[in-house]
């Protein structure tokens, strides 16, 4: 067993099993002498370091009153004790929700309760008895019947590294701002001051790596996908009420005399705890009560180790045997299934929305799911499509089917249990309203351009300019017509062109060249003689037509797309079709304040927003306005700079969804 656990948490953190080896019997060949004493070495360092601690401490104590440390342990109140239990109980709490986050990262499927069991459980056992690792990962392999040793491992690794993140975090914030607040009674050791502090110049730096690059390529070609700044967030937070509940249990049991405040201790606390942790001893014995001594010297040291002693009575032996009572009672490892079971995530399908469902859809711009890996997410009452990027799980445009109140309570849990934020991007003012309603907050971000094709009157007074478009087209020569087959090659060195001109083409909200994806539009060609100059491709429903991907040749002659579109027009009008659209530009919103409206104007430049209004422009259309929802404005923010990015980079994105094993299967559903 041990091998196998040996090479699992090799695999759950990307590195050579060295343990797996030292623990073969009979390797084939005799590895190097430093090789082979390398794991022993690594696993008697802790042991070690605490040894040295214990030493250290006993020359501390040569001359230490025991009957005063008797005393001081009795005078501790039964209000103290119960203090302790309750803020005891809090922080396991908080310990039992970080493997909630870790499962969600893994997509797991396990039930966030039975996760936060197995938590507390794994954790109070591998605090108690050292090897934290290891004991926590056999721990949640008894605990959760359904999960691998493998899977345990990788839970046990990801959990003790998240932890550490966030308690560096969280002591640097603490030695940094509670000083100011309470002077300590004792300074932090003038070594530790650089050292302390780094954290809150990394975790920025480790934020925005999540932001920009969610998937990390390794060497050797393997991929590592971060978790979300909702994952960090929430680690962070969990660390923080963690530590200060454990803090506070350690604190009631100090003596009146002790005269520590919270302020003081806290800070004190942390980096005594982390030292602890980094020693590996069981329990911390040893490191744990050196540093408090160390940093607390005028604090009695009768009062400081009787109430410690009581704190790893309440902290560690308690828990420690109510998680061996609970592991007894779990099922045997020989009863665990090897298979998956479904987590809250089955309402989202891995299937992609079908041709009948994107047939019917209010919005036609849905049909992008064909090529944005987008998944149908369903409920009773109601369906849309949804994509998953670094930071969100956004539904797109408005529901294929029902109405956005039934979709979003679902929505908001899907995401939440995949540690991303749930958001909405570009849904009319009926589904943006009804998303208010539900505390959502709202951002203006496009305006859809919309004409009804059979009202439509190329005579009319606000076509002239679309009209002088058309006339240079036809003197140039160009026909347009609707595609009975696709011209595969010369499409292909139009989109070439295109792209040397106007760079990597956008994705993820609106279309890329591609053949097959092209194969389920309205395709409209432009030819002077036998040359194709453009084409313009199209969305199509029951209810709208939507413009999508417009590609033109360097030499196309002006007027060209204008007359593409002209054609789309004239064809849907002949099948009475009463709806088209000729997608979005970014919203400028001239009534909001000054820096917003400094944002929006930089926004609608990058995004060619004064060519496309004028093009749009030239078919005298409505507009209508499409907002953005999230269930906060800082949510906002951070969506609409992840779907920013996503857009840019659609690649990146089919890598993601890739990696955590989340593109669309072939199959669809209707």
């Amino acid at each position: 067993m041990l091998r196998r656990l040996g090479g699992c948490l090799g695999d759950a953190l990307g590195m050579t099993t060295e343990f797996e080896r030292f623990t073969a019997l009979a390797p084939a060949r005799a590895a190097p002498i430093h090789l082979r004493l390398w794991p022993l070495l690594r696993q008697c360092v802790p042991l070690m370091l605490g040894l040295a601690c214990l030493w250290l401490l006993a020359g501390n104590l040569d001359d230490f009153d025991v009957t005063a440390l008797q005393s001081a342990f009795r005078g501790i109140s039964p209000a103290g004790w119960a203090l302790a239990a309750l803020a005891t109980g809090v922080s396991f709490w908080a310990v039992g929700r970080y493997d909630v986050v870790v499962h969600r990262h893994l997509r797991s499927g396990v039930d966030d309760r039975d996760a936060a069991l197995a938590g507390v459980a794994s954790i109070a056992l591998a605090q108690t008895v050292g090897l934290g690792v290891i004991t926590g990962a056999l721990a949640r392999w008894r605990a959760l019947p359904r999960s691998s040793l493998k899977q345990c491992s990788q839970i046990s690794a990801l959990v003790a590294v998240s932890f550490l993140l966030g308690w560096s975090v969280v002591t640097a914030l603490a030695a940094l701002v509670l000083p100011l607040v309470t002077p300590m009674t004792a300074p932090l050791p003038d070594l530790a001051l650089p050292w302390i502090y780094l954290p809150l110049l990394l975790a920025p730096l480790l934020a925005a790596l999540a932001l920009w690059r969610p998937v990390l390529t390794l060497p050797g070609g393997a991929q590592l996908a971060l978790p979300s700044l909702a994952a960090m967030g929430h680690i962070l937070w969990l660390t923080f009420i963690d530590t200060l509940a454990a803090c506070i249990a350690l604190y009631v049991l100090l003596p009146a005399e002790a005269s520590v405040a919270l302020s003081t201790l806290y800070p004190v606390f942390l980096l005594a705890l982390g030292v602890a942790l980094v020693s590996g001893t069981p329990g911390g014995v040893g490191p744990f009560e050196l540093m408090l001594l160390t940093l607390l010297p005028q604090t009695p040291e009768p009062a400081l180790l009787a109430a410690v002693l009581a704190f790893r009575l309440v902290y560690y032996a308690l828990p420690a045997a109510l998680a061996t009572l609970y592991l007894l009672a779990t099922p045997a490892p020989r009863a665990r299934t090897r298979r998956g079971h479904p987590g809250p995530m089955s309402a989202l399908t891995r299937r992609r929305p079908g041709p009948r469902l994107l047939a019917h859809a209010t919005r036609s711009e849905l049909g992008v799911a064909r090529q944005n890996g987008g998944r149908l997410f369903a409920s009773d009452k109601a369906s849309g499509v949804t994509v998953e990027t670094g930071q969100t799980l956004t539904l797109l445009f408005d529901p294929a089917r029902g109405t956005m109140t039934d979709l979003l309570p679902l929505l908001g849990r899907a995401a939440k249990s995949i540690n991303r934020v749930p958001v909405i991007y570009k849904c009319s003012a009926q589904s943006a309203l009804a998303a208010r309603q539900s505390g959502f907050a709202l951002w203006h971000v496009a305006d859809e351009a919309v004409i009804d094709p059979t009202r439509f009157d190329l005579s009319a007074r606000p076509l002239r300019q679309l009209r002088r478009k058309l006339r240079q087209a036809e003197r140039a020569g160009v026909t347009t017509t609707r595609a009975a087959h696709l011209p595969r090659a010369e499409m292909a060195r139009i989109d070439a062109e295109w792209r040397a001109r106007q760079g990597a083409a956008r994705g993820l909200t609106m279309g890329r060249f591609d053949h097959d994806y092209l194969s389920h539009h309205l395709v409209f060609l432009a030819w002077k003689g036998d040359q194709l100059q453009g084409f313009a491709t199209l969305h199509s429903s029951a209810h709208e037509l939507c413009l999508d991907v417009m590609r033109s040749a360097d030499a196309a002659p002006h007027g060209t797309m204008h007359a593409l579109v002209a054609c789309a027009i004239a064809h849907a009008a002949r099948h009475n079709r009463r709806r088209l659209s000729l997608a979005s530009v970014p919203a400028l919103s001239p009534g909001c304040g000054p820096l917003e409206q400094r944002l929006r104007s930089a926004v609608f430049r990058a995004a060619n927003g004064p060519g496309l209004l004028q093009f749009k422009s030239s078919f005298a259309p409505r507009y209508e306005p499409l907002y953005m929802a999230a269930p906060s404005r800082l949510s906002l923010l951070l969506g609409a700079a992840d779907l920013a990015l996503a857009v840019r980079r659609p690649l990146r994105l089919m890598t993601m969804m890739n990696n955590i094993g989340l593109h669309h299967s072939p199959k669809c559903d209707t």
